[in-house]
């Protein structure tokens, strides 16, 4: 029998990490949150040393502040801060999607139409998380196919906080849904067409669209209603 390498079981600090991550990054803990170490210890019943642990983790992210003598704070983030994660993503994902349509175009076409499947089956039973889980995995498949895994793993550092992104400043509308829908068939039909120049030009404009809803959002420093920007 060949010997099998046991699964360590995750420290308190990872399983602290993964579950501040999952809600910050769906909305449960939302911008403008204070977190005291305390207070999450004796939610998640251990001691305080893993929560401080898991928050500096969650600093190196981006995704929260912490503050001597007070605790960790999820900030909203500010219109630059937005601009700047925007213009990143604009390069990131043009740059994976045209190597993955050079490298990778029949896997690409295939994820990309199996997921826009999916998002068009929700339009009449439209679920908030579920779609933006959907959204998520379109754009990550241009990072999948690119062929790249150090692009991918850029990408994936800046993910958490363009999921919170989305889980702050989202919530249904039709006009914005039929939107984002046109945008995610143009896609889908520029990579069947292997013409990079529009695949490109679609993802700037659809990530400039929502840098913008999210700007707003921002503003007025709350979460926008009702606004769709599914990215």
């Amino acid at each position: 029998m060949t010997a099998q390498p046991l699964d360590r079981p995750k420290s308190l600090t990872a399983m602290a990490f993964d579950r501040l991550l999952h809600s910050i990054v769906h909305g449960e803990i939302a911008y403008g949150t204070m977190l005291s170490e305390k207070a999450v210890a004796e939610t998640f019943g251990t001691s305080k040393t893993p929560i401080r642990e898991a928050f500096f983790q969650l600093q190196s992210l981006g995704l929260v502040e912490i503050q001597p003598q007070r605790g960790c704070f999820v900030p909203y983030p500010t219109l630059d801060k937005v601009r700047e994660l925007c213009e990143l993503r604009i390069e990131l994902e043009s740059y994976a999607l045209t190597l993955s349509m050079e490298r990778g175009q029949a896997r690409l076409l295939e994820a990309l139409s199996a997921t826009f499947a999916e998002m068009e089956e929700m339009r009449d039973g439209y679920r908030h998380e579920t779609y933006h889980k959907l959204d998520q995995d379109f754009h990550k498949a241009f990072f999948v196919a690119s062929g790249n895994t150090l692009l991918a793993e850029v990408y994936g550092t800046i993910d958490p906080r363009i999921q919170a992104l989305r889980a702050n400043f989202s919530s249904p509308n039709e006009q914005l849904f039929d939107v984002s829908r046109n945008e995610h068939a143009a896609i889908v039909q520029a990579v069947a067409d292997r013409n990079i120049e529009s695949a490109t030009a679609t993802i700037r404009s659809h990530i400039s669209r929502v840098r913008d809803i999210y700007s707003d959002g921002i503003e007025k420093r709350k979460p926008l209603d009702p606004a769709l920007s599914h990215l």
